[in-house]
């Protein structure tokens, strides 16, 4: 709780006789300023373990040739143990964030300790099953006192473990993956929250997009990931995962539109691979169905143009001029944008208002760029480009204000 901002509103509610100065004194009384310090100094043991730790990693690294095998193997296990120890320590004493930072560096050399092992000792990986061992402590942690450093530790490791796996072995780990979902996904769905539900969603829409990627699969059918994720808000019950899986869907269905759009209108069109209609369209009816149906169950009436940008338009290059197509896109995501635009005015809902901007402002950037850059002098384009965008932006911004009156719905 603010209290800076309670004492603020609570001026608003004594001008409007709606509480007395003395009930104002009362509710301050019950948040106490030492709340929000603790908040603030408990950030620091955590900034300082972790430059700690990266100064004795990397004076172990630099220094790894003059130390002998059982030293090295001592000093490492030494360093772990201490940090687990301490951090066990701080905790049953109640000190909550330098224990949690302390624990979290154990993981770290834990880790840190197994790379380093198997390059002294020239253990060859042949996967990225490190990570997974990597990732043990973190999750017995995460599980044990909810700390939301685990969480975000946690989908480092598997989502980087990932990456390292891709770039060094060029194959998808599905140990990861698997640790990925049953683990953060178990978390969030357990002990729900906003932030972490947004993590978890863009964590597994990039293993998503790197298993397409590794497995040469078309890119086309991530896009079909995307509104499958849409798809899956108008089901879930779960309020925490709604928003995310909605915006996130929309956000790829809306990447896909700028980026064929800008494929499709610079003679890129020659590279364009189609995935098989006769195993992508059954696919797209189905989502397209459970859309619908999903919106019926909430007894929410669908807009049309909210499935518009997942319609496949660009199925048409093969009847049709690529530019049109292109153009088609262009066109599509003004129309979506500027609906979700007005849809986040009729709500009074700042997060919608927030969203359609972002992605009016993107479509607009992305016209200007392309229409205007072949025949514009380029000191000319980019300050024309800046005052125009500032404008758009502070006419929006303007017509957010008026709508949102008194600041707006809280629940946004």
């Amino acid at each position: 709780m603010n209290k800076q901002w309670m004492r603020k509103e609570g001026q608003k509610w004594i001008a409007d006789n709606i509480i007395s100065e003395d009930q104002l004194d009362l509710i301050l009384e019950r948040y106490p300023d030492s709340n929000d310090n603790r908040k603030v100094t408990g950030v620091l043991p955590i900034l300082a373990s972790v430059l700690i730790g990266i100064g004795i990693l990397s004076f172990i690294a630099s220094n790894w040739g003059e130390i002998s095998p059982i030293a090295r193997l001592s000093l490492l296990i030494v360093f772990m143990l201490g940090f687990y120890y301490s951090g066990e320590r701080y905790l049953k004493t109640g000190h909550r964030s330098l224990g949690t930072s302390l624990n979290l560096l154990g993981i770290i050399t834990f880790g840190a300790s197994i790379i380093l092992l198997g390059q002294t000792f020239n253990l060859n990986a042949v996967d990225a099953r490190l990570f997974v061992f990597w990732s043990l402590p973190a999750i017995f942690y995460l599980f044990r006192d909810r700390h939301r450093l685990y969480f975000f530790l946690l989908g480092l490791l598997t989502v980087g473990g990932q990456f390292y796996s891709i770039s060094e072995f060029q194959s998808f780990s599905y140990l990861l993956c698997i640790v990925f979902i049953v683990a953060v996904g178990g978390f969030v769905f357990l002990y729900p929250s906003t932030l972490k539900s947004w993590v978890f969603t863009i964590g597994f829409s990039i293993q998503v997009l790197m298993f397409i990627t590794v497995n040469d699969i078309n890119l086309l059918w991530f896009f079909l990931v995307g509104f499958a994720l849409f798809t899956s808000s108008l089901w879930l019950e779960k309020k925490v995962f709604k928003q995310p899986f909605n915006r996130v869907g929309t956000l790829i269905a809306f990447g896909f539109a700028y980026g064929l759009y800008f494929l499709l209108t610079n003679e890129f069109s020659a590279d364009f691979d189609l995935p098989n209609p006769y195993l992508y369209i059954p696919v797209l009816v189905v989502l397209f169905a459970l859309s619908v149906l999903g919106k019926r169950m909430e007894n929410i009436y669908m807009h049309a143009w909210e499935l518009l940008i997942f319609m496949p338009f660009f199925y048409l290059v093969k009847v049709t001029d690529p530019l049109i197509v292109g153009i088609v896109y262009l066109i599509i995501m003004f129309v979506y944008s500027g609906f979700k635009l007005a849809e986040g005015y009729r709500n009074e809902s700042r997060s919608q208002i927030n969203f359609g901007i972002i992605l009016f402002l993107l479509v607009c950037l992305m016209g200007y760029f392309n229409l205007a850059w072949s025949f514009i002098p380029k000191s000319i384009f980019f300050l024309l480009g800046g005052v125009l965008l500032f404008i758009l932006n502070a006419f929006l911004q303007r017509k957010k204000k008026q709508i949102l009156k008194n600041g707006g719905p809280h629940h946004d």
